[in-house]
């Protein structure tokens, strides 16, 4: 981006809080870009202190489906910095648009070590529904276990609330985005010094989404198990109630050493039965094997580009 633009901003939250539903809201905006996935960049710097060697990273981006789809070019020459920068500039040169950003749910402290006057829109939602939802898409074999990805979540934002100006950061809420979305998009849009437009709420003209509607959340309330909401909120503790959200009220659940093993083998037996029932065992035990047994490189990645083209035909 050239000087005269203004800094990007990221949409960072947890995966299954309304991200994908509010990029794409934003993307609609005829003054903002589309928000790509920006997971590779952010992981791929996560807990070091180095940047990445350039050709490995090179050579593993097109096994990232989000990379593939956004169709960015990688200059080898240059550093990584740079090569992160220059995706976000060649999505500003395809849209033709003012505003540039892009979308994380992992890790997105790491992305202020490249953008340091980057502003950042957290979607937060129900951690119980961001589990129960994560459990719904086989990530996870159980709404305990889930948790922790709502968990790893926040704490990335409470570090970035500590090192960026409030000014710069803007907190949204699912449940108010389908309440009234139009309200809370204005503010969004406000945030990022732009007027609102009603355009924004036309994707079902070209996605798969439909515009935000009260009707079509569902809630833990609807769908949890007494036993799984229990669990959820004795993983979460004090947790839920900083967050801003209240208790159900159902009796507290002890977790003792033998009720946690028993959660992390469900999890992880939940998890399995998923992905066999999705890819069939001969697809899952490849992966595993390549994975884990016989990490030879051509095998494991022609093995994970067969399970994205499944996942495609089901992530929405």
């Amino acid at each position: 981006m050239t000087n005269s633009n203004p800094p990007p901003f990221f949409v960072v939250g947890a995966v299954r809080s309304g991200t994908t539903l509010l990029r794409l809201l934003l993307g609609h905006h005829p003054r903002i870009c589309r928000c790509d996935e920006f997971e590779y960049v952010a992981t791929a710097i996560s807990g070091r202190t180095e940047w990445p060697d350039i050709d490995k990273y090179a050579d593993q981006l097109p096994l990232h489906r989000d990379f593939r789809e956004a169709g960015y070019r990688v200059d080898r020459t240059r550093a990584f910095p740079d090569i992160a920068r220059e995706f976000l500039v060649q999505r500003q040169r395809t849209d033709a648009r003012e505003l540039v950003g892009a979308t994380v749910h992992n890790h997105f402290d790491e992305l202020l070590r490249i953008w340091p006057d980057a502003k950042l829109i957290h979607l937060g939602r129900d951690p119980r529904d961001v589990a129960r939802s994560c459990v719904e898409m086989g990530w996870n074999g159980n709404a305990w276990a889930a948790v922790e990805i709502w968990i790893r979540s926040e704490d990335a934002w409470q570090r970035i609330r500590k090192q960026v100006p409030a000014d710069r950061l803007l907190e949204v809420e699912f449940e108010d985005l389908v309440a009234d979305a139009e309200k809370t998009l204005r503010r969004v849009t406000a945030f990022l010094g732009v007027e609102y437009d009603p355009a924004m709420l036309e994707i079902e003209k070209d996605t798969t989404y439909r515009r935000p509607s009260p009707r079509a959340s569902r809630s833990w309330r609807d769908d949890a198990s007494k036993f799984d909401v229990r669990a959820m909120e004795a993983r979460l503790g004090g947790r839920l109630a900083q967050a801003g959200y209240a208790a159900s009220g159902e009796p507290a659940l002890r977790i003792s050493g033998l009720r946690e093993l028993g959660l992390r083998l469900t999890d992880r037996y939940g998890r399995m039965r998923f992905s066999i029932r999705r890819y069939g065992a001969a697809l899952w035990i490849s992966s595993f094997v390549s994975r884990r047994l016989l990490p030879i490189s051509t095998w494991r990645n022609r093995t994970k580009l067969a399970i994205d083209r499944i996942d495609e035909r089901h992530l929405k």
